[in-house]
């Protein structure tokens, strides 16, 4: 919801009133959450800490908002900083700083963002056709959450060699690594193609390749 121009007339005169009668009008340090098409949204992980100045707030899974206890007076800085991102998340705030009363009212946003990792490994047997000159291909494919490399013994040493697969899976997915069939002379076999990403990248599929 957008503040309407009449309550930000009333919010300013608000503070005009208190400015005059030798008061200071206070405001609350407060923000919300936002996904990547900057709609408002709760915060999917818990584990974040935000810091203005020395004070600090542990925001909870699921919070739609966050706030911090001590309101700060009119004319005062403020600065927002991420002191811990959220957990298995990368997490950034914008709008974060500036100084009190300069808007109706201080509204930082908060993004967070799902961790990513690749997938890769090695492979043996990729070699080239029995006539020594044609190169074989053997294409991955991650099926569950996609992403896909293709091997050729053209880029191989002695038929062995790494591979990365396009893309990346987020923190918590599965994924599901399968050879398509080749159909070139090779049958070949996939270890360690399933799983969960959990924190780190994927790096022990191994594809051994053998003629048919």
């Amino acid at each position: 919801m957008k503040f309407s121009f009449v309550s930000a007339v009333a919010a300013l005169a608000v503070v005009a009133a208190l400015a005059g009668c030798g008061g200071k009008a206070q405001f609350t340090v407060q923000g919300r959450f936002i996904d990547g098409q900057n709609n408002y949204v709760s915060l999917p992980n818990g584990g974040l800490i935000l810091s203005n100045g020395n004070e600090t707030i542990t925001v909870p899974a699921g919070a739609t908002s966050f706030s911090f206890p001590t309101k700060i007076d009119y004319g005062t800085d403020y600065n927002i900083l991420v002191v811990k991102s959220a957990d298995h998340m990368g997490c950034g705030v914008t709008g974060g700083s500036g100084s009190a009363g300069h808007n109706v009212s201080i509204q930082a946003v908060v993004q967070c963002i799902q961790n990513s990792y690749t997938i890769s490994g090695n492979y043996t047997g990729v070699t080239v056709a029995a006539d020594g000159k044609t190169a074989r291909t053997v294409t991955l494919i991650n099926g569950s959450t996609g992403g896909s490399v293709t091997i050729s013994s053209a880029n191989a040493t002695n038929g062995a060699g790494t591979f990365v697969l396009s893309g990346a899976v987020y923190d918590g997915q599965a994924y599901g690594v399968t050879v398509v069939d080749p159909n070139n002379g090779l049958s070949c076999t996939l270890a360690n193609g399933t799983g969960v990403m959990h924190e780190i990248a994927v790096t022990n599929l191994q594809l051994t390749c053998v003629p048919k």
